[in-house]
């Protein structure tokens, strides 16, 4: 347990010293949004790249990883759909954002530091995929969601999709993924000077992208109504991960790795994705703003015991 501790405190404490900087403004307030997207947009890229583009043949099939996080986070969609009209009474158009903040998670500002520290290079694999799948898919299936709940299935506007797989395509993490990979079936060694630049890049993506989430964090106010707030959490940082855990493990065997990452994954708190969705169809706004601070907050304790388990029973150790 003290070395799980020894591992998840200093990754919170960026945060908290990120979240503390934003709180007494000993920045601008425009440095936590420049930080993330030099965060998103180049340091991260950088560090997956570098680390796809060495990595050998994977050790078991991307299927088998693919399957389980899709059966997972559909089956959370599904849950949170009929949820927010039987249990909650909201109307339909509210779905899709609350759909999202259940699955939706921070797994490239927090997840990838915590599992890169947790598992090394061994788990650069599943992130790729699982982070490639995540913002294509949800992005997708929001929208396509949103389209039927507020137009209905017979005037869906496929433009917006349209849009969507655009940005998708143009989306840093989801280019330097799919090149990474490319780079590593070509055979090709990237140039040793190239190589120390990554290297630099690669070095400043977590604690520059930690520090940022945390001051970001600081935007979110704890607000919003109990009941959907208490769906989101439950859903996202209990029902999710728990499904994740038996589809991986238990139907399709997949190696300790790879489950322990996909677990650790989806256990990521509420990302700002789910916010930004909410905002821009104007729907549920407060409950995912308030979801995306609270689930961050429960993340500091879930996570550690994750790991702690996670240790204790063989499927992963620490590194």
């Amino acid at each position: 347990m003290l070395a799980v501790f020894s591992l998840v405190a200093p990754i919170f404490g960026l945060i908290g010293l990120g979240l503390l900087t934003a709180k007494i403004r000993w920045l601008d307030e425009s440095a936590g949004r420049i930080l993330a997207q030099f965060g998103y947009k180049v340091a991260m890229p950088a560090l997956l790249f570098r680390a796809l583009s060495s990595a050998g043949m994977p050790e078991s099939s991307p299927l088998n990883l693919i399957a389980s996080y899709f059966l997972a986070i559909t089956a959370t969609w599904i849950l949170a759909t009929l949820a927010t009209r039987f249990l909650l009474h909201r109307p339909a158009e509210d779905a899709p954002s609350i759909a999202m903040g259940s699955c939706f998670g921070n797994g490239v500002m927090l997840g990838i530091p915590l599992l890169l520290a947790a598992f090394g290079n061994d788990a650069a694999t599943p992130i790729a995929f699982l982070v490639t799948i995540e913002t294509i898919y949800l992005w997708v299936l929001a929208t396509l969601h949103m389209e039927i709940a507020s137009r209905g299935a017979r005037s869906i506007s496929f433009g917006a999709v349209w849009a969507i797989l655009r940005d998708v395509a143009a989306n840093p993490i989801v280019a330097s993924v799919i090149v990474g990979i490319a780079w590593a079936a070509s055979g090709l060694t990237i140039p040793p000077l190239i190589d120390r630049l990554l290297a630099l890049l690669a070095h400043s993506a977590v604690p520059v992208s930690l520090f940022a989430l945390g001051m970001t964090l600081a935007a979110y106010g704890i607000a919003g109504q109990v009941r959907t707030l208490s769906l989101i959490l439950v859903l996202k940082m209990a029902i999710y991960p728990v499904m994740a855990l038996v589809l991986a493990h238990y139907l399709f065997g997949l190696p300790p790795v790879w489950t322990a990452a996909l677990l650790v994954f989806t256990s990521m708190p509420v990302g700002a994705n789910a916010f930004v969705f909410a905002a821009r169809y104007d729907r549920a706004i407060g409950s995912v703003s308030a979801a995306v601070a609270v689930s961050t907050a429960i993340a500091v304790v879930s996570v550690t015991i994750i790991l702690a388990v996670l240790q204790m029973i063989g499927l992963a150790a620490t590194q």
